[in-house]
C-alpha cells in the first residue's frame, strides 16, 4: 500500500542518557514545515576485487546515521515566564535555558540617562544578567515607559537600553523586568551532559523511524511581510525503522506567529543607530556537527560554532551613519531587535559583540538597499553570550 506524503509527524524529546531512547509523547510533537529526512545516511567500502572479467565487486556499509531538516514558526508560548514548544531544540543545538517565572521589582537610583537605568542596589551584581529582557517604567517619572535591555554593568547597576527613553527614568520611577526565558549558546562537548541530545521519532504514514542521540544546528530567518521562522537541521543515530501506527500529536503549545512588521517588529539597534529599516534579516548559529563511529563509541558531537548572520537594510546618507568607516575599521556594536509587542508572544534577539562586512548595494522596488554580512563574536571573558533569544 502506498504512504502518503501528507500524513506525517515528528516527535522530539530530550535524553536524560545520550543514545538512549526516550520515547517521545504526543505532547513532544513538532509542529513544522518543510520537513525533509535522510533516513538512511553513511558511507561504504568498495570490495574491488580483481577478476578475469569486468564487473562490480559490491560493497558493505561501515556506518549509518540519520538526518533531517525541517522549519518550526518563531514565536513565544502564549505566557511569559513559560519556555515555548520549540525550547527542547534549542537544548539539543547547544543552547542553555534559563527561566525567569516572575517579574523582578524594584525603584530605579539615579541619576538616569537617556538610554539607560540604573535598577535597585539589591540587582544583580552579575554583568549582563538582565540583557535581553524588557524593562517597563510602572510608576514615577516616565510611567508607561518600556524597554529593551542591551546590556548590564553588574557594579554599577546600569542597564542600557535599546532605543532611548521619551523621558529617562529618575530615583522615583519604579520598575519591572517582567518574565522570560533565555537561552544561550554553550559550550557543551562529548556524551556525558544530560538533556543535550534527543530522541526524534519520524513517522510517515505508519512506517516509524527513530533517531537517537540527536544534535544540531538552528538558524532564524525575520522578512518583511513574512512570518518568522526557525530553520533546523539534526544529525542522530540509526535506531529502528519498523512499522508503526502514526502517533497522537499533541500541538496545542504551539502558538500563532505575528508578522514581521513596523507594528510588530521593533526597538532595533544596530551598532548604536536605531534609524534603520530592516528588509530582511538572518542569523545561523552554524554549530559544526560531526557524526562519529570509532571501535568502542558512536555519537553526534558538536565541535565547534561561528554564528553569522545577513541582512538588508535601507541605505542613508554617510552623515546619517556612516557604515562604510564601520566595516573597514572592524568596529563592533550591540545588535538587537524585538518581535512582538504581547507578553508571552515576544521574542527578542541580543548579540553585544557584531562586526559588519562586505557590504554592498542591491535594489528593492526602485529603493537603493544596503545588503551586509553579520559576524557574532563573544563578548565577555567566558564567552558562551554571543547570541541571546529571550522569551517574554
Amino acid at each position: 500500500m502506498a504512504l502518503a506524503q501528507r500524513k506525517r509527524v515528528i516527535l522530539a524529546k530530550l535524553e536524560t542518557t545520550y543514545g538512549s531512547d526516550i520515547t517521545p509523547a504526543a505532547a513532544d510533537a513538532i509542529l513544522c514545515r518543510n520537513l525533509d529526512i535522510s533516513p538512511l545516511e553513511g558511507s561504504q567500502v568498495e570490495r574491488d576485487f580483481i577478476r578475469p572479467y569486468f564487473g562490480s565487486s559490491g560493497a558493505i556499509r561501515v556506518e549509518n546515521y540519520v538526518s533531517m531538516t525541517f522549519e518550526t514558526e518563531l514565536a513565544g508560548s502564549g505566557a511569559a515566564g513559560t519556555a515555548p514548544e520549540w525550547g527542547t531544540l534549542m537544548k539539543a543545538c547547544n543552547f542553555s535555558e534559563t527561566i525567569t517565572a516572575a517579574a523582578i521589582t524594584g525603584t530605579a537610583q539615579a541619576p538616569g540617562t537617556a538610554t539607560s537605568i540604573k535598577l535597585a542596589a539589591g540587582a544583580s551584581a552579575v554583568d549582563d544578567f538582565y540583557t535581553g529582557m524588557s524593562v517597563s517604567i510602572t510608576s514615577g517619572t516616565g510611567s508607561g515607559q518600556a524597554g529593551e535591555i542591551i546590556g548590564y554593568n553588574g557594579t554599577t547597576k546600569i542597564a542600557t537600553i535599546a532605543k532611548p527613553w521619551t523621558t529617562p527614568p529618575d530615583a522615583t520611577s519604579q520598575y519591572s523586568i517582567g518574565a522570560n526565558v533565555v537561552y544561550l549558546p554553550n559550550s557543551n562537548f562529548g556524551t556525558a551532559v544530560a538533556s543535550t541530545s534527543a530522541t526524534i521519532y519520524f513517522n510517515v504514514d505508519g512506517v516509524r523511524h527513530i533517531m537517537l542521540g540527536a544534535r544540531g544546528s538552528c538558524a532564524f530567518e525575520m522578512s518583511a511581510k513574512q512570518l518568522p521562522v526557525i530553520k533546523w537541521s539534526f544529525t542522530g543515530l540509526l535506531g529502528t525503522i519498523a512499522d508503526a501506527a502514526l502517533p497522537a500529536a499533541d500541538f496545542t503549545g504551539w502558538q500563532a506567529p505575528i508578522t514581521v512588521s513596523t507594528a510588530n517588529t521593533t526597538d532595533l539597534n544596530l551598532l548604536g543607530y536605531n534609524g534603520a529599516v530592516l528588509q530582511t534579516l538572518n542569523f545561523d548559529m552554524a554549530n559544526q556537527v560531526a557524526y562519529r563511529q570509532l571501535v568502542g563509541a558512536e555519537s553526534v558531537l558538536i565541535t565547534d560554532r561561528k554564528p553569522t548572520g545577513n541582512l538588508s537594510i535601507e541605505a542613508v546618507s554617510v552623515a546619517t551613519k556612516d557604515w562604510w568607516t564601520s566595516v573597514k575599521n572592524a568596529m563592533t556594536g550591540v545588535f538587537a531587535v524585538k518581535h512582538g509587542q504581547t507578553a508571552g508572544n515576544i521574542i527578542g534577539v541580543t548579540a553585544p559583540k557584531v562586526q559588519m562586512m562586505s557590504p554592498k548595494y542591491s535594489d528593492s522596488d526602485g529603493v537603493t538597499m544596503l545588503d551586509a554580512q553579520l559576524a557574532f563574536i563573544p563578548s565577555s571573558a567566558s564567552g558562551n553570550d554571543e547570541i541571546r533569544i529571550c522569551c517574554k
